[in-house]
């Protein structure tokens, strides 16, 4: 009885539950809530996490990309070179131009463009030369040279050698540079002084333009500028990039100025240069060198409408904005039509209201050409028309 009744009682208590309670409601509750918030937080790492994540891929596809296209630029247009291996590379097809007549002689600089002899320079090195010599680099060897033609305006001439199998240089792209590209400028900066010669520095502008006064013309050319040292021998000389391509040819420098130096941009003068030695030629070539304006015959100063001006001891009132005449050339197309005092306001029915404006509008006319200019004659209020015909300069 007892047995049963302690094995009933053993059986009964297997047979319930035992529950332990660890929370109240409240507690159950509030831990809820503390885990709801815990993982709105973790949530939100995770989010931030893989935005991250999700950037950085961006930002590496990106890079990559930008750095597999530069390496495809570089490629393509070659690697960068130092100035050392550049002048390795140019120094062999560049020549020491020397020419003489029977009073003077003179040194410049010129390049190899072809290994059948044929070197480029400028045409104011050799232009009043009656003797034209080249010295070979490194081997010292000197070769008489004969022009083959050349372009006074655009100052370019194209020397011809005997043999062949001179070492020649690698022609740029001269559309291509920009401000702040390496320039290396190679020549003879002080002839047989001073041969062969490597300066260094950068392109410094593009597109300069700059006033030429020639003997039987005045015009503009559109230079590179640049702040590699230059001097009067290297005119002629290659200036080239950092991947030993010629980009200009050295024709002047500014001398009253430091670093002020310039060049002929190396594609317009290429077309030059292949019409020369294709046919002996520039004639029929449209420059992109240079262009020439023809003259008047005066000298003449901007005056705005009002400005007084004194002549031979009496004051004058300009009755517009024009070019006042100051002084007329004897033998001029102006001689004898236009007088000192006078004030130009129009060109061929085109308003002149200034001197910019007036050499402008020559640059649209050749020597020979015959305008009508309109013009306040001294101490008049009203215009009288004139013919002139226009010449070189003196």
């Amino acid at each position: 009885m007892n047995e049963q009744q302690e094995n009933g009682t053993v059986k009964e208590q297997e047979r319930e539950p035992v529950y332990t309670y660890r929370w109240t409601y409240e507690a159950q509750a509030a831990y809820h809530a503390a885990e709801a918030k815990k993982n709105g937080r973790r949530g939100a790492v995770v989010f931030a996490c893989v935005m991250s994540i999700a950037f950085l891929l961006v930002l590496g596809l990106l890079v990559g990309t930008l750095a597999f296209r530069d390496r495809l630029r570089t490629a393509a247009s070659g690697s960068a070179l130092t100035t050392e291996e550049v002048a390795d590379a140019v120094l062999p097809a560049t020549v020491l131009v020397y020419s003489s007549n029977s009073t003077s002689y003179g040194y410049g600089t010129g390049f190899f463009v072809r290994s059948d002899g044929y070197i480029v320079t400028n045409y104011h090195v050799i232009s009043a030369a009656d003797h034209i010599s080249v010295t070979l680099y490194p081997s010292g060897r000197v070769a008489q040279a004969e022009v083959v033609g050349y372009s006074a305006t655009d100052d370019l001439a194209v020397l011809k050698i005997a043999g062949s199998g001179y070492p020649t240089v690698k022609i740029g792209n001269s559309d291509a540079i920009r401000v702040g590209d390496k320039a290396i400028a190679i020549g003879n900066p002080a002839g047989i002084s001073a041969p062969w010669t490597t300066t260094q520095g950068i392109i410094s502008s593009t597109g300069r333009s700059v006033t030429v006064n020639g003997s039987a013309s005045i015009g503009e050319m559109s230079m590179i500028q640049t702040d590699a040292p230059v001097n009067p021998g290297n005119s002629g000389g290659p200036l080239c990039n950092d991947r030993a391509e010629v980009v200009g040819i050295v024709t002047q420098k500014l001398s009253d100025y430091e670093s002020l130096g310039f060049a002929i941009p190396i594609n317009g003068a290429m077309k030059i240069v292949n019409s020369i030695i294709q046919t002996g030629s520039a004639e029929g070539v449209q420059s992109e060198v240079s262009r020439v304006r023809p003259t008047i015959g005066i000298t003449g100063s901007s005056i705005g409408r009002g400005d007084e001006y004194s002549y031979m001891s009496r004051e004058y009132t300009s009755p517009a904005d024009g070019v006042l005449v100051v002084s007329v050339s004897g033998g001029s197309g102006a001689d004898g039509v236009l007088s000192p005092g006078d004030v130009i306001v129009g060109i061929d029915g085109k308003t002149v209201s200034g001197m910019d404006e007036l050499i402008e509008l020559l640059y649209g006319y050749t020597a020979g050409n015959t305008v009508t200019l309109k013009i306040y004659k001294l101490g008049e209020s009203v215009t009288t028309d004139v013919r002139v015909t226009l010449g070189v300069a003196n």
